[in-house]
């Protein structure tokens, strides 16, 4: 599976989900999501042209997945993605680390979905930085007109990963993303 996605930074989490619902936009989930990364221990995290995770949903839902190496093209952030749904996350990190794979990273994020057509819309609010809007569709293109039919054309857009997005734009430590309990 291909994955083609943008992100739209900083938007109003009330505003958005309206305007997304008055496109016709169906809403398909709100979860908060833990998230453990893995990669091999001679190849640190920035440095692998491929990943893995595993990722929990406060539904009860758990899958792997595994992303290749990505590439940006124009507006969108491009990579091939395979997810499975497995049964526990906890046995899924004990056999990653029996066979020498190393935790890096942990996330924890709050998550709303819609689906229009094929598009996916991902409202991510992570902890001590503003929400954003994860777009992803068919094309670039495609990702280009949802952004006109939101009038989110003047908003800041990121088409890297989030690592760098969390980093770079906002200096906090993504390996270490937690809400406080």
């Amino acid at each position: 599976m291909q994955e083609i996605e943008t992100k739209v930074l900083e938007v109003e989490v009330k505003d958005i989900a309206k305007k997304i619902e008055d496109l016709g936009g169906l809403k398909i989930q709100d979860v908060l999501l833990k998230v453990d990364w893995f990669s091999l221990p001679e190849n640190p995290f920035n440095k692998q042209p491929w990943y893995l995770r595993i990722r929990s949903y406060s539904t009860g839902k758990v899958e792997v997945t595994w992303k290749g190496p990505h590439k940006i093209v124009g507006n969108s952030h491009q990579n091939q993605e395979i997810n499975l749904t497995i049964e526990d996350h906890e046995k899924m990190k004990t056999l990653f680390e029996s066979i020498g794979m190393v935790a890096y990273a942990h996330q924890e994020k709050k998550r709303v979905s819609w689906k229009l057509d094929s598009v996916q819309f991902d409202l991510d609010t992570y902890p001590n930085m503003p929400a954003y809007l994860e777009i992803e569709a068919s094309s670039e293109e495609e990702i280009n007109n949802i952004i006109k039919k939101l009038s989110l054309e003047a908003s800041e857009t990121w088409n890297d990963g989030e690592r760098t997005l969390i980093e770079s734009k906002y200096g906090l430590n993504w390996s270490e993303m937690r809400f406080e309990s």
